[in-house]
């Protein structure tokens, strides 16, 4: 080998090299890997129930993001009610996980995604009219309502914590898991795993009895 041809394959071999390392190589996810996130999913939403909702979610391209882990969110979802303003009417949504497929043969996207924030709803209104028609109540502590698309799911829980601000004290916790149109079944449990994982790691003073599955 001459010393051009092997200066050439030298610098080949570093430029591959390079390239791996910057990303250009296939990712762990697209070569059937388990993502990342996809624990810290399982953990806070079931590791059974994800697992039903990625296989009802068809076959595709696995994409999980799961940034804030259940003690996580209580921390900051603990902070928040303790700087609120009774008149504060715009509060942070938090995404605890979202689940994509990516549709390989129609070149689409299904999504699953549970989310949380303190609402601006109160329990003690639920039972008006306007209230009513949507939200069912399963205990005195607890309303759901199922999206009338049949996109996801609702979930009022009373939740109170040391130190919560005047405003904040009847303010329920409102959760929500969209997806493209499970069966209810799933979709409730999928809510209610989420939300027994929350107010455990919040230690609601008031211990919503949140029950093990809801229905439409």
């Amino acid at each position: 080998m001459t010393m051009r041809a092997s200066l050439s394959a030298m610098a080949s071999a570093a430029l591959f090299g390079a390239l791996a390392l910057s990303g250009c190589s296939q990712s762990a996810e697209s070569k059937g890997a388990v993502p990342a996130d996809l624990p810290r999913c399982e953990q806070i939403l079931g590791k059974q129930n994800v697992r039903d909702a990625v296989e009802a979610m068809g076959k595709g391209d696995l994409v999980v993001s799961s940034r804030l882990p259940a003690k996580k969110l209580a921390a900051l979802l603990s902070r928040e009610s303790k700087a609120s303003d009774a008149e504060d009417l715009l509060h942070h949504s938090y995404r605890a996980c979202r689940v994509t497929m990516l549709e390989r043969e129609e070149g689409g996207a299904v999504v699953v995604e549970a989310t949380v924030k303190w609402s601006v709803l109160l329990l003690d209104g639920m039972t008006e009219p306007k209230y009513a028609e949507t939200w069912r109540k399963v205990n005195e502590q607890v309303f759901v309502e199922t999206r009338r698309n049949g996109s996801g799911m609702r979930l009022l829980v009373a939740c109170g914590l040391p130190g919560a601000a005047d405003g904040q004290l009847r303010a329920p916790l409102e959760m929500e898991v969209s997806d493209p149109g499970f069966d209810p079944a799933l979709r409730g449990k999928l809510l209610t795993t989420f939300a027994r994982s929350l107010t455990d790691a919040l230690a609601c003073t008031n211990v919503p009895e949140i029950p093990l599955a809801l229905s439409a």
